[in-house]
């Protein structure tokens, strides 16, 4: 969705400002300040996880939204009310926009506004792109030629909760023991020999865990969405529609119970960790763990980015800037000629060496 604010002096629409608290006109330079910019009383408020998915409806009332999902890459965007033109903002395939759907959503609690601009974000990107090794020269000439930067809101779902674990295994402890063995001439020669002594460990501790992030969007690859961490959160504001002004709004994909079953998949990995820890010595072996989960809840938020997307040869490739910090993540081709051409020196190096070496390093001194 891209949110249609009129201006009062001359009826264009206001675009939020990046890194202010305004509303602004780009035809008249007229400002709207958001009312109450400052208060995050509900982006900071959990809600408790199995009251809501019992009683979803009651608990915090869905919202209705005009819903487009991309064919060509499945991103779920949300539509202005009159909107029947434009392209995905993520892979730029045209919409058929008569395939649009209204879904009800549940709202976003909070989010981080845009704090970089398009103008810095796209600068960003052109330092991140000249600065790539094995680079396609041909690339690095077109870095001004890239798609325009979107500014889009993600959602995501942050997850609290509290466990108690326990835990069986085993410390390993490494020593050394000397053992008598017999040369090739049948002399006694002693060896130290590296050994492990095992000791049962087991154990219970609880711990808390605070935001746990999870992107609830499958348009962008996971791993650069990762990549962008750590977001600010402790600066999220309530939400309010005036700061989707001028830019595009994804609806979820990933709902609240896979969201959570996401969450403790990251959980029970640092709980493992966790577990390796306590149990100590120089190697452990773990037999159990059993993990409760206590007091979940959530929350739902949007977290701003830019991003661009651009063709190079048969390929596309995305490239996504962290609207708070200014950091770049992306995909990118690789020149193998300039990797070939590499490779070809590294060993013509090595071969010249060897060669140096076996020749004493050079020309023999002539006598006098």
């Amino acid at each position: 969705m891209q949110l249609s604010i009129k201006c009062d002096g001359c009826g264009t629409d206001l675009t939020y400002q990046s890194g202010t608290k305004n509303l602004v006109c780009s035809y008249c330079n007229h400002q709207l300040k958001i009312a109450d910019a400052d208060a995050a009383n509900e982006a900071n408020r959990e809600l408790n996880l199995e009251e809501y998915l019992q009683n979803y409806a009651q608990q915090n009332p869905p919202v209705e939204r005009r819903v487009i999902r991309c064919k060509s890459c499945g991103a779920q965007t949300e539509l202005a009310e009159h909107q029947q033109a434009g392209n995905c903002p993520f892979c730029a395939t045209a919409y058929v926009f008569s395939q649009a759907e209204s879904t009800r959503l549940i709202k976003p609690q909070g989010l981080l506004p845009f704090h970089i601009t398009q103008q810095q974000a796209a600068a960003s990107v052109q330092v991140w792109l000249r600065g790539l090794w094995f680079a396609p020269s041909k690339l690095k000439r077109q870095a001004t030629q890239l798609d325009k930067m979107r500014g889009i809101y993600l959602p995501f779902w942050t997850y609290d909760c509290a466990t108690a674990t326990r835990y069986r295994g085993e410390r390993g402890e490494r020593y050394s023991e000397t053992v008598m063995e017999k040369d090739a001439q049948g002399n006694p020669v002693a060896r130290a020999v590296s050994k492990i002594r095992w000791h049962s460990a087991s154990g219970v501790f609880e711990s808390d865990f605070d935001d746990v992030l999870i992107p609830a969007s499958k348009s962008l690859p996971e791993d650069l969405l990762s990549s962008l961490e750590p977001w600010d959160l402790s600066a999220l504001v309530d939400y309010q529609d005036n700061y989707l002004a001028g830019y595009i709004t994804e609806s979820y994909q990933v709902d609240l119970k896979t969201g959570y079953q996401q969450a403790q998949g990251i959980i029970d990995d640092r709980l493992r960790a966790e577990v390796r820890q306590r149990i100590g010595g120089d190697e452990q072996r773990i037999s159990s763990i059993d993990t409760h989960y206590l007091n979940a809840s959530f929350k739902h938020i949007l977290l701003p980015v830019w991003v661009s997307a651009y063709r190079f040869g048969d390929q596309s490739y995305q490239l996504i800037v962290n609207a708070r910090t200014g950091a770049v993540q992306g995909k990118r081709p690789w020149s193998w000629v300039k990797i070939a051409s590499l490779v070809v020196g590294i060993c013509g190096a090595i071969a010249l060496g060897i060669f140096l070496a076996g020749h004493g390093g050079g020309s023999a001194p002539l006598n006098p």
